[in-house]
């Protein structure tokens, strides 16, 4: 490839990234959603339109390629989920939504802000290899349950949706940086019983009508965002609370999900493969009970 020169416009050099990081064939089913998306108007819709002050998500080449993958490279099919996608952004009123929790958080002093600040359950670990950012998802410590009832569903949707919105600008900004697109992302998600928060099964069944009920939503509005997801220190009793989740999880997602049991070698080898080990926290490559605490 010759050396990265990024146009000055956002969207073009966006384009140029992408054509540069998918084959001949994918990039001709990209333009061919892209035809069919600016076709049915979508450059105009609510939730794309920039004089409305939205982001224009109907040109964003690394956009609309999450949706073309997400339906096995159909660019129908794309279309009718991208379509849907926007409408949801729209309706909920999604931009708005994330505007008012930044400014909120930036202040600090809300209930809801300090509640979500001393009992979030996901967290930037830090950065992978590739230089995008690395959540976990702290499960074992989780009370989901307790947190829409103190804060509300949305308040917590919102925030996971903030925490996604992130990835993908930092991800964009990298591509406008090195001409390279890649934008899906590591997760870990721990869900070991350490005993240090009580009714540990409780919890996990309190969590299941958040994720129910808003899973579906995730997906729909942001596809293909997992590269891969490493569950770990799962016990005997996870067993039922994963049963209850699969119905939950796209089927293209379910073949990046690695489950690990409970001894960190299980997982360590190949998770250090994808984030620098010095960014790994004592709690997750040893299973001693001084480090374990901090889990």
């Amino acid at each position: 490839l010759e050396p990265w020169v990024a146009p000055a416009d956002e969207l073009e050099a966006e384009w140029k990234a992408v054509a540069r990081s998918v084959d001949q064939e994918e990039f001709e089913k990209l333009r061919a959603l892209r035809g069919l998306v600016q076709a049915g108007g979508l450059d105009e819709h609510a939730a794309c339109a920039g004089e409305r002050g939205a982001a224009p998500h109907s040109r964003s080449a690394s956009t609309l390629l999450r949706f073309l993958r997400a339906r096995q490279g159909r660019p129908e099919v794309a279309y009718r989920l991208f379509a849907e996608a926007m409408d949801w952004r729209r309706d909920f009123e999604i931009d708005r939504k994330l505007a008012e929790w930044r400014a909120e958080l930036e202040v600090g002093t809300s209930s809801r802000v300090q509640v979500l600040r001393a009992y979030t359950f996901v967290d930037q670990l830090g950065e992978d290899r590739v230089g995008l950012p690395v959540f976990v998802h702290r499960h074992s410590q989780a009370d989901v349950g307790g947190l829409v009832r103190e804060v509300g569903t949305e308040a917590l949707l919102v925030l996971l949706a903030s925490q996604i919105e992130m990835q993908l600008a930092e991800a964009k900004a990298r591509m406008l940086r090195t001409g390279q697109c890649v934008c899906n992302f590591i997760e870990i998600h721990d869900v070991g019983n350490y005993g240090l928060v009580p009714d540990y099964l409780k919890r996990g069944w309190g969590a299941v009508p958040f994720f129910k009920a808003n899973a579906p939503i995730f997906d729909k509005v942001y596809p293909e965002r997992v590269r891969l997801a490493f569950v770990i220190r799962a016990p005997g009793a996870f067993a039922m609370v994963w049963r209850m989740a699969q119905p939950l999880i796209p089927e293209a997602t379910k073949g990046k999900i690695r489950l690990r049991g409970y001894a960190a070698k299980s997982w360590i080898d190949e998770l250090s493969g994808q984030i620098d080990e010095a960014v790994i926290p004592a709690w997750l490559k040893l299973d001693a009970p001084d480090h374990l605490v901090h889990a």
